[in-house]
C-alpha cells in the first residue's frame, strides 16, 4: 500500500435478507495501492451491518431509521482503519436491501496524527453512502487528507452522563476496561439504555471520550464497533456496542469477556478497585474541567522509551506516571505517604533510555537534594539500595553525598553494617564513598568502625584477605592510611597468634599477598610484624619437612622484605630453619659449606631436627648430605651411629643401598669394615639376618665385602657347625680308620 497517501475501499452488496459477517460482500471500488489479502484479512469481516431487532420486526422502509455502524480498527500491520456501514431497505418485495460499507485505510507511517487527534477519527465529514454508487468509478484515488469537524465533545458529556445513566464510578470502570483489555486480549460488550434512534450518536460520544483519556499506546492498538446485534468475537475489536438485552452470561462470546449492561447497571468479568488507581481519578478530574491529557500523555512516551510492549498497555504504569508527573510540579504528597514506591517507579523507567527521560532523572535529583539523608530506619535499607541502583542506570548523578550522610546518621547502630553491605554491591559508588571519607577527618571514626568490623574475628583468613585486597583497588589512599594498617596488621598477626599451625598461616598470607596486592609500600609495613609473629608462635619441635619448605619462601627468597630485628630465641629459631631449608632444598656444594660455617649449637639442633624429619620422609639420599647430620661429617663419619639410625628408621632395602654406596666410599677404611661387621653381626634388625637380603648382599661385587661376609658368617654360625668346620676332616679320618680296623678284627 501507498506509504503516505490514504487509501480507500467501497464494498457493496445486494441481499433480500441481512447482512452479516463474512468474505461474500463485493468490492466496488478502491484504491491502487491496497492490497487483495488485506482485503480479504481485515476488511472483509468488518465490512457488515447489522439491523436492530426492532427495525427488523417493523420492515421500516425509510432510509433514515437505519442508523449507519461505524467500525475502527488497527492490524498488526500498522494501519488505521476508519469505516461506515449503511444500510437501505428494499422499497419493494421485488428489490434487494443494499450494503454499502466505505473505507479510509491510513497509512501506519501517518497514523500519529489521528492518534493524537481523536477527533480525526470520529468526526470524518465524509464517508460515501448508497446515494454515490453512479458517481463511483472502478479505482479510487489515494487521498491526502481526510477533512473533519471540530467539535467539543466534553459540551456534550452532561447528556451523554444523563441518557445513559453514567456516574463517575462507572465512567472509569469503562476507562479501565478499555485499557485492560488491549493490555490483555480481551473485548468489552457494552449496551446502553439509549432509543434506537440515538443508540449510534451516543456509542460515538461515549467512544470518543473513553478514546481522549487512553494513553496513547492503547490508542495505537483499539478497535471499536458501534452496534452489533449480540457480542461477537471479532479480530483487533476490543469494544463493541450491542442491542439492549443481548448480553447473555452463557453465551461463548463474553465468556472470559467484559461486559457492561448499562440498562440494568450490571457489569462482568472486571476485577475493578477504584482506590487503586490514581490515574483514573487525574482522568476523571480532566473530563469534569474538561481537558485532554496530551502533555501527560507525551510525558508518558518519553518515560515509557525503551521499556517493553506489554509495560506501556498497562494500567498501573500510568498509575505510577501519573504520581511521577505530580511530583513534577513540585506536589510531594504521594512520595510522602510511600518513598520506596515512588523511588521503584523511577528505578522501573531510568532502567532504559536515560537520556532521553530528562524529567525522570530531575525528579530523582530533587529527592536527593530534599532529603539530604534518610532518617527513616523502617525503610531506609530499601531506599538506599534503590537510589544506588538508579544511579547505576543513570550513572552521571551524584549520590555520594547523600549516602554519605546516611552513613554517618546511623553510625554506631548495627543497621550500619547493613547498609554498609548495600553498598558494597555497587563498585563504583563504594569507591567514592571511601574516597570521599578517606578525605575528610571528620568520617575518620565511621570509616575506622566499618573497617573494625570488615576484620572482626567472625571473618575467616581468606575472607579477610579478599577484604584487603578489595579495599586497596577500590581506595588506593588505604595503602598509607594508618588505621586501614594497623587494624589489618593486628588482625593477620591475630591470625598467627591463635593458630596451632602458625607457619601455614604465614604462608598464605605471603603468598597471597605476592599474587593479589601490588601496593608495596602497604606490604612493607604490614608484613614484617607477622614474620616476626610467626618467630614467636613457631616451635621448632612441631616443624615438619613442608614447614621447613614454606619457612624458606616467607623468609628466604625475598630477603629483603625482612625489615624486623631478631633477637634470642626467635633468632635461633630463624637461624635453625635457615640451615634446615638449606639442608633439604639447596645444592649439596651450598650445604657442606653453610655447615661448616654454621655454629655447632645452631648445627646440632638442626641436625637433630631433620633426622627426625628423614625419619617421617626416608629422605636418606643423598647419602652425602645424609651424613653432614652425624658427628665428623663426610670427613669423619661416625660409621657405627649411621648404620644404627639406618638400621632403626630405615627399610632392609635402604640398608643394601646404603651398604653398597658407602663400600664404594669408604671400603678401604678398617674403621668403616669394623662398622659394618659389627652391624651384620651384632645388630638385632641386621639384614644378614634375612635370607633375601643376605644373598643381595654376596652379589655385591666388592671383593672387600665378600672377605668381610666370610668373617661375618664364621662368626654368626651356630657352635655344631663351627665345631664340625674345625674338626670336620680329623673327625672323618677317625671314622674310617674305626670301619677298618672293625673289618680287619672280626
Amino acid at each position: 500500500m501507498g506509504k503516505s497517501l490514504i487509501q480507500q475501499q467501497i464494498v457493496t452488496r445486494d441481499s433480500k435478507g441481512l447482512f452479516l459477517t463474512g468474505e461474500v460482500a463485493d468490492t466496488l471500488a478502491v484504491s491502487p495501492n491496497v492490497d487483495e489479502s488485506f482485503v480479504k484479512k481485515y476488511l472483509n469481516p468488518i465490512s457488515t451491518y447489522h439491523m436492530p431487532s426492532e427495525l427488523k420486526k417493523s420492515g421500516d422502509k425509510e432510509i433514515d431509521a437505519y442508523p449507519p455502524l461505524f467500525t475502527f480498527i488497527q492490524p498488526e500491520t500498522g494501519e488505521l482503519v476508519i469505516g461506515k456501514s449503511s444500510f437501505t431497505p428494499a422499497e419493494s418485495s421485488k428489490q434487494k436491501n443494499r450494503l454499502f460499507v466505505h473505507h479510509y485505510i491510513i497509512p501506519a507511517s501517518r497514523k500519529e496524527e489521528w492518534i493524537h487527534q481523536p477527533s480525526q477519527i470520529f468526526h470524518i465529514e465524509q464517508f460515501y453512502g448508497s446515494e454515490d454508487m453512479d458517481n463511483l468509478k472502478d479505482e479510487l484515488e489515494e487521498i491526502e487528507d481526510v477533512s473533519y469537524a471540530k467539535e467539543n465533545i466534553f459540551a456534550k458529556k452532561q447528556e451523554l452522563f444523563h441518557v445513559l445513566q453514567l456516574d463517575e464510578k462507572t465512567f472509569k470502570e469503562l476507562l479501565f476496561a478499555c485499557i485492560t483489555a488491549v493490555a490483555e486480549k480481551k473485548r468489552v460488550y457494552i449496551s446502553i439504555p439509549a432509543p434506537q434512534e440515538w443508540h449510534h450518536k451516543y456509542s460515538m460520544w461515549l467512544l470518543e471520550l473513553l478514546f481522549i483519556y487512553m494513553p496513547y499506546e492503547t490508542r495505537r492498538m483499539f478497535g471499536a464497533t458501534t452496534f452489533h446485534n449480540e457480542p461477537e468475537i471479532i479480530d483487533n475489536i476490543h469494544v463493541m456496542f450491542v442491542e439492549q438485552g443481548s448480553i447473555r452470561l452463557r453465551n461463548r462470546a463474553v465468556e472470559n469477556q467484559i461486559t457492561f449492561d448499562l440498562t440494568q447497571h450490571k457489569s462482568s468479568g472486571l476485577v475493578f478497585k477504584e482506590e487503586e488507581h490514581d490515574y483514573l481519578h487525574y482522568a476523571y478530574e480532566a473530563l469534569e474541567t474538561a481537558t485532554e491529557l496530551d502533555e501527560f500523555f507525551v510525558y508518558c512516551e518519553r518515560a515509557l522509551q525503551g521499556l517493553d510492549k506489554q509495560k506501556k498497555l498497562t494500567i498501573q504504569t500510568y498509575d505510577d506516571l501519573f504520581l511521577l508527573f505530580y511530583m513534577e510540579k513540585l506536589d510531594y504528597y504521594f512520595y510522602e505517604n510511600d518513598k520506596v514506591a515512588i523511588l521503584q517507579m523511577l528505578l522501573a523507567f531510568l532502567q532504559k533510555n536515560h537520556r532521553e527521560k530528562g524529567e525522570l532523572v530531575n525528579i530523582f535529583t530533587q529527592l536527593l537534594h530534599r532529603e539530604q539523608l534518610m532518617k527513616d530506619g523502617s525503610i531506609v535499607q530499601d531506599y538506599l539500595k534503590l537510589v544506588l541502583e538508579i544511579q547505576k542506570a543513570v550513572e552521571h548523578v551524584d549520590v555520594v553525598e547523600f549516602t554519605v550522610k546516611t552513613l554517618a546518621y546511623y553510625e554506631g547502630e548495627d543497621i550500619c553494617q547493613s547498609l554498609w553491605g548495600i553498598l558494597e554491591k555497587y563498585p563504583d559508588t563504594y569507591q567514592q564513598v571511601l574516597s570521599y571519607m578517606s578525605d575528610i577527618f571528620s568520617y575518620a571514626e565511621i570509616t575506622e568502625d566499618y573497617l573494625k568490623e570488615k576484620f572482626s574475628f567472625q571473618h575467616s583468613l581468606s575472607n579477610v584477605l579478599i577484604t584487603i585486597k578489595k579495599l586497596l583497588q577500590v581506595n588506593s589512599s588505604f595503602e598509607h592510611n594508618a588505621i586501614f594498617i594497623k587494624l589489618t596488621k593486628n588482625r593477620l598477626v591475630y591470625e598467627v597468634k591463635k593458630s596451632s599451625h602458625p607457619i601455614a598461616v604465614v604462608f598464605e598470607v605471603i603468598t597471597y599477598f605476592q599474587r593479589s596486592i601490588p601496593f608495596q609500600s602497604y606490604k612493607r609495613m604490614v608484613l614484617p610484624d607477622v614474620k616476626a609473629q610467626l618467630l614467636v608462635q613457631l616451635q621448632l619441635e612441631k616443624v615438619n619437612l613442608a614447614d621447613v619448605k614454606n619457612f624458606g619462601e616467607i623468609f628466604l627468597l625475598d630477603k629483603e622484605e625482612r625489615h624486623f630485628e631478631m633477637k634470642g630465641w626467635e633468632k635461633e629459631k630463624f637461624e635453625v630453619l635457615e640451615l634446615l631449608y638449606t639442608y633439604f632444598y639447596l645444592p649439596l656444594e651450598q650445604i657442606q659449606h653453610v655447615f661448616r660455617m654454621a655454629s655447632i649449637p645452631i648445627k646440632g639442633k638442626a641436625s637433630d631436627l631433620a633426622q627426625e624429619i628423614i625419619k617421617d620422609n626416608g629422605l636418606f639420599k643423598p647419602y652425602e648430605r645424609f651424613l653432614l647430620l652425624f658427628p665428623g661429617g663426610m670427613e669423619g663419619v661416625e660409621y657405627r651411629q649411621v648404620f644404627s639410625y639406618i638400621a632403626i628408621y630405615g627399610s632392609e632395602d635402604e640398608m643394601l643401598d646404603y651398604i653398597e654406596w658407602s663400600l664404594k666410599k669408604f671400603g678401604t677404611s678398617p674403621r668403616f669394615i669394623h662398622a659394618l661387621k659389627d652391624y651384620l653381626i651384632t645388630d638385632r634388625n641386621s639384614i644378614w639376618k634375612k635370607k633375601e637380603m643376605k644373598r643381595e648382599l654376596t652379589n655385591i661385587r666388592s671383593q672387600s665385602l665378600k672377605k668381610l661376609l666370610k668373617e661375618v658368617r664364621e662368626q654368626t654360625a651356630n657352635s655344631g657347625v663351627k665345631f664340625f668346620r674345625k674338626y670336620g676332616i680329623l673327625l672323618i679320618v677317625l671314622v674310617i680308620l674305626g670301619v677298618v680296623v672293625y673289618y680287619y678284627v672280626n
